[in-house]
């Protein structure tokens, strides 16, 4: 199974710690790895169709300084309809109307047919990037000035390709971390909130403890969200069928 991490913070941030217990998923997860992330209002994506363990170029991002921003978005991906290649690789990466959004999923899309494309193209082989493109099409065509008047409308549009197969996905354009969890609860969905006093966690997938208030601004604030819990703290589950919207460290929507 493929995971999912998404971070939206009210800061700029470095998600080493984060990325770091992430990169563990790779065991179950050998075909690829990505994180992408907004400098600026550019979104900048990284990616290669092999382990992450065994990538010299994760290890260097995870570190890197230069990785810093309010939003970032990671995926380790275990193939299903295409094989490992770098244009088959999650994040994806598309630019609407002087925006760019950056997309992952997990699950299987099937009957794509039925989610017929117009504008946006796929260039690689995955259900996933089909799936991207159908809802950059609908966006494209909504032709959206305020996304907070369109949150319902978004939810309606995920929950018409989940019809067709098993859909968790998150999705930035710069500003809002949009978070789906598939209807009949393929796989799971978490989310954590951190804020100072941070304490101690605990990775758990490995025998480290980090007392986050000497690692973090108190500044900082924000959510986590991930296939699955990453560290010890207290991570509430998403509902199925269930869309949240993050912003600068915030809940600003959920679905009902």
């Amino acid at each position: 199974m493929c995971e999912l991490l998404g971070l939206c913070f009210n800061q700029s941030i470095r998600p080493s710690l984060s990325i770091r217990g992430f990169g563990y998923s790779d065991r179950d997860n050998p075909d690829g790895w990505g994180i992408g992330f907004y400098p600026d209002r550019c979104g900048q994506v990284f990616k290669e169709p092999i382990k992450a363990s065994s990538s010299d170029l994760f290890r260097f991002l995870r570190d890197y300084p230069g990785v810093n921003s309010k939003l970032v978005l990671a995926h380790v991906r275990k193939k299903t309809v295409a094989k490992p290649q770098y244009m088959n690789s999650h994040p994806f990466r598309r630019e609407l109307d002087g925006t760019m959004y950056i997309f992952a999923h997990n699950g299987t899309i099937e009957d794509l047919d039925k989610l017929p494309l117009t504008r946006f193209k796929p260039v690689g082989s995955t259900d996933s990037e089909h799936a991207f493109c159908y809802l950059l099409d609908r966006i494209w065509e909504k032709n959206i000035e305020n996304w907070s008047d369109n949150f319902d409308w978004l939810h309606t549009v995920l929950k018409k390709i989940n019809q067709f197969g098993k859909f968790n996905c998150i999705f930035s354009e710069g500003n809002y971390l949009f978070c789906y969890f598939d209807k009949n609860g393929h796989n799971s969905f978490y989310y954590v909130y951190r804020e100072a006093p941070y304490g101690e966690i605990k990775l758990m997938d490995e025998d480290l403890k980090v007392n986050l208030d000497k690692e973090t601004d108190s500044d900082q604030k924000g959510f986590i969200v991930a296939t699955n819990r990453l560290t010890s703290e207290n991570w509430r589950e998403f509902n199925k069928g269930e869309l949240t919207v993050f912003k600068e460290g915030e809940i600003i929507y959920q679905s009902v």
